[in-house]
This record gives C-alpha cells, structure tokens and sequence, in this order.
C-alpha cells in the first residue's frame, strides 16, 4: 500500500513538474543541463540617420542567444533609463518568454519621439532575467534624440508657357502656369495637397487639374505642378491676374496660401530646365531655394539710369524661317522680347522710343534702315540730330551672297538662292548708321554671316554645298558707333538650350546684369563687356557645341554700354 501512495505523488511531481514547464516556469532545482544565454541590443529609426527625431518612431531590437544545452525560461527584460527624458515614450518591461537550447529568439521596444523633445544622449540599461537564475549580462545602449525641425513651404518659383510665346500674358490667350512649391525648412513636410483658386475673370482651361495631392516633401526638395487659364477682357494691363494657391499639410499651422505674382500684359518669367536638389545632410546646411524654373537673366533685371528723353532703340528677333525653307533661329524671339525689356528697365528706353520687330521680312527690314537709294528709314526719322543716342538689336541668321560673298541679314522670306535681292546687306545696314545725325550708335548682332548654323548649313531646302559658302570678311563699320558681334564672320553662333536663350545673348545679359562690372562702380564699358563675354562665351561654346565662337567688340574700350543704380 505504502509503495502505491510513493508512485502515485512522484507520478504526480512529475506531471506538475512538465506543466511548469511547458508554462515557462520550471523552478525546480533539477534540471536537465544549464542554458547559456547572451543579449544583444540594436537601434533603428527609419530616417536613417541614426538619431531619434521628433514626431519619429524608432525601436530598440533586443536579440537573446541561448547557447547552452538546457532551456531558459520566463526571461523579463527591464528597460532603465539612465535619465527621464521628455516627449520619449517607450515599455519599461517585457515578457520574452522561454528560449529553447539552441535557439535565438528577437523582440522589440518601439520607441516613441514627440513633438516636445529635446535633444539629448539617451542611455538605457536592458536588463533580463531568467526564471532559474540563468541571466545573461546587462547591455547598455545610446542614443541620441533630435529636437522638433518645423517644415515651411514656400512657393520658390514661378514659370509660364504661353500661347503667342511673348512671355506675357494676354486676354483669351491660354496660358500655363508651372509653380514650384519646395520645403525649406528642415522637417519633413506630411501628406502635403495644393489646389489652385482662380477670382473673378478667370477661368481654368478644359481639362487642367486644380488639385494635386503632393504627399510628403522632405527637408530641401520641392514638387511642381502645372495648370493653365485664359482670362475675359475687363483685367486691364498691369492689373493683378486674381490666382493663388492653397498649401496644406497635415498639421495645418504648416500650410500656406498664397497670391501668385502675375499681371497682364507684363513680362513673366518663362520655363527652364528642372534641375532636381539633393536632400540635405545631418549639419543643418543652407537651404537653396530651388527657383530654376524661371531663366536667370530674364527676372531680376538691374535698374539703370534713365535714358535721354531722344534716345532710340531697334530691337529684331528673327526666329520663323519655315517658309523661306532655312532653318529657324531657335531662341531669336525670347532673345528679341528679353533685351527690349532690358532696354526699358536697365537702359532707361522709353517703350515709345522702341521699335520692336518679331520675324522681319525684307520690305521690314528695308522700312526700318533704309536703302542704298534712300538712307532715311524708320529709325533716321526717329533720331533727333545732335540729341539721340541709338541702340540696335538682331538676333537671327546671316548669310553670305553665293555670287559676290558679301554678308547679308537673311528676313525671314529671302530666298537662299539670291540674297542680293531677298537679303539685306550687312554694308548697306553700316553705311546708313553712318548717317544718321546721332551722338553714339551701339550696335549688338547676335549672327553669324557665315551661312552655317550648330545644325548645319542653314539653307536646309537649296541644294547648295557648304564648300561654297564664302563670306568677305572686310567691311566698313560706322565710325561713331560701338559694334558687338556673337561671332567672327566665318564662325558659327550657337544656342543655350538650358537657358533657352542664344549663349551671346544670355552672357551679355549676364553681362548687363553686373557680372561685366569688373571694377563694381556701377557703369559696364566696352571693354569690360568685351572680356567678360570673352571669358565665357569661348568656353562654353566648346563644352556645349564643340565650335569656336569668340565674339568681336569694335570700338573704344572706355564706352559706357549702360550705368546701373548702386
């Protein structure tokens, strides 16, 4: 009987003994063989810059080893911060359970940043223990937290695309409107949304999307989107075009809204290349603010002083030669609409004192200039003898007669085959400078006469071989004037795609915009003009196009070309 009850309790010790077990609670003092447990704690935070930032959910990754031949149970990890820090959030127990011989088993803490804290090393102290006594050693592990970094987002810049390519915006003329909207400040902006709000006389064209859904912007970057309007006749020129464009960011002190600087009839900064920014680094840098939509040299123009109340100018931008079956001039027209707004603002023009020409025709040409039989064009009845200072414009092509190799402007309906009577001469252009009754003539040809263009010969539809295009490099300039050419006579003008101008127009702009202004006393000579352009123009043709193109300055180095407001 006595050997019956004996069985019955160590039956039941051992039952209870693999219930404990199975529980993860096995204290007996009797165990198979010992676990042999080792801890490994890892940060992670998704940014990837190994710093706890705010509004941030990161994790510590606890990882416990068992190496022994026995299990280990019940294990409880104790988190210990060295320090209480605030606006950090996170378990400071957790359960891990049994770790089988052998086996290796990971948990996680995740850990939580708010907008309140501060920046700070934390240290926190994981502790595990083991049901049996079994513990492996303590693990210390450091961080670092980041304080809040607010986003802001602007609207950085602003181009348009319009319909007659005038870079102004005009009533009824459909009009699209690439706006740039960067985060420039430090945090990421969240879930971000912009919807375009047009007022009275303005209407959003067809199918044009008003709403984008941006999502999340990160520190320095920038999202752009495009819409188009028209708008009815009652907005007069210069008056404000009623466009803004709401901002908004899941955390509402974050958004913006925002009028849009535009105006009728005003000159408005046309599209460039984008160029996308990198995304900053952990030292805070200076953030760019991404305005590389608009070009340049076509905002910002410098003011300049005031020109004489008789001073004229005569600005040409032939593009347009389909129908003459040469080639067009890729940028003449934006080249022609820019430097009259240069000649307005930073030369001091009166508008009514411009004569303005897009894709001059030989009757045109012949109007403005004159003729070998009648000198007394346009621009002589313009001029007040003795009073007017004139200033001359050309951006389009030049071409050498194929009988008598004289250079000649090609309008935009000569024929190839006999520019003597479709052309007008480059002499007979001098020869009547030479008598206008004018105190000084600056003459700025963005051409080149040698019948070649960056893509060739320019006479694409002739059948005319480019060995025998020939150009006289002699002629007769006025003797009172200050003459400015893109290119030698025999070489080739080449464009700027990226900034979609001619390279010698966007350089001498450049120019004119102060970076010609060695000395910095305000006033851009001929012979700092000359140096500058031929600092850059020579190099980039060759990085861009593999041409030479030197621009050639006539006349004295000592005249003033424009005197800028300091």
């Amino acid at each position: 009987m006595l050997r019956k009850i004996l069985a019955v309790v160590a039956a039941s010790l051992i039952v209870s003994s693999l219930a404990f077990a199975e529980q993860g609670t096995f204290r007996s003092g009797i165990l198979p063989a010992p676990p042999q447990l080792s801890a490994k704690v890892q940060f992670y935070e998704p940014s990837g810059n190994n710093i706890l930032d705010a509004e941030e959910a990161g994790k510590l990754i606890i990882t416990i080893k068992n190496s022994g031949r026995g299990d280990a149970y019940d294990l409880k990890a104790e988190l210990q911060p060295e320090r209480s820090v605030s606006g950090l959030y996170f378990d400071r127990t957790l359960n891990i359970g049994t770790v089988s011989a052998g086996a290796t088993v990971t948990k996680e803490v995740e850990l939580r940043a708010s907008e309140d804290i501060h920046e700070a090393r934390v240290s926190v102290l994981v502790d595990i223990r083991e049901a049996n006594g079994f513990d492996p050693n303590p693990v210390r592990i450091a961080f670092e937290t980041k304080a809040f970094q607010p986003p802001k987002l602007i609207i950085a810049d602003m181009g348009i695309e319009d319909q007659n390519q005038n870079y102004k915006i005009e009533p009824q003329e459909i009009t699209a409107i690439t706006a740039r909207i960067q985060n420039t400040g430090y945090g990421e902006a969240r879930d971000v949304v912009a919807d375009v709000r047009v007022g009275q006389n303005v209407f959003i064209e067809g199918e044009s999307k008003t709403h984008f859904e941006l999502g999340p912007i990160p520190a320095g970057q920038f999202r752009d989107i495009k819409f188009s309007f028209y708008t009815n006749n009652r907005i007069k020129n210069g008056e404000n075009i009623p466009i803004s464009i709401d901002v908004r960011e899941r955390r509402p002190k974050f958004g913006l809204s925002e009028p849009l600087k535009l105006a009728m009839n005003a000159p408005q900064k046309s599209i460039d290349e984008v160029e996308v920014k990198g995304e900053r680094g952990d030292q805070k840098p200076q953030i760019e603010i991404a305005s590389d939509l608009s070009i340049d040299v076509d905002k910002n123009l410098p003011e300049g002083e005031k020109a004489g109340k008789y001073d004229v100018a005569v600005v040409v931008g032939n593009r347009n030669y389909a129908a003459s079956g040469l080639t067009d001039v890729e940028f003449a027209d934006r080249d022609a609409a820019i430097m009259k707004e240069y000649l307005i603002k930073t030369f001091g023009f009166d508008p009514r004192n411009i004569i303005f020409e897009k894709n001059a025709t030989f009757t045109r040409f012949t109007e403005i200039f004159g003729s070998d039989r009648d000198h007394k064009g346009d621009l002589f009845r313009y001029v007040k003898e003795g009073a007017s200072k004139v200033f001359i414009y050309y951006s389009g092509h030049g071409a050498p007669d194929l009988d008598s190799k004289e250079a000649y402007f090609v309008p935009v309906d000569a024929k190839a085959q006999n520019l003597a009577l479709t052309g007008y001469r480059l002499q007979t252009f001098y020869n009547n400078l030479s008598k206008l009754p004018a105190q000084k003539v600056t003459i700025v040809l963005d051409a080149c006469f040698s019948g070649n263009s960056e893509r060739g010969i320019i006479f694409k539809d002739a059948n005319i071989s480019p060995g025998i295009l020939k150009v006289k490099k002699e002629f007769e300039a006025p003797q009172n004037a200050l003459l400015i050419t893109s290119a030698g006579v025999d070489q080739v003008s080449t464009w700027f795609p990226a900034k979609k101008h001619s390279l010698f127009t966007y350089f001498f702009l450049k120019g004119l915009q102060g970076e010609a202004d060695i000395n910095k006393d305000g006033r851009i000579t001929a012979g700092e003009m000359k140096a500058y352009l031929g600092e850059n123009v020579p190099y980039e043709a060759r990085r861009l196009s593999r041409i030479e193109q030197k621009p050639v300055v006539f006349g004295n180095d000592g005249d003033v070309i424009v005197t800028l407001k300091r």
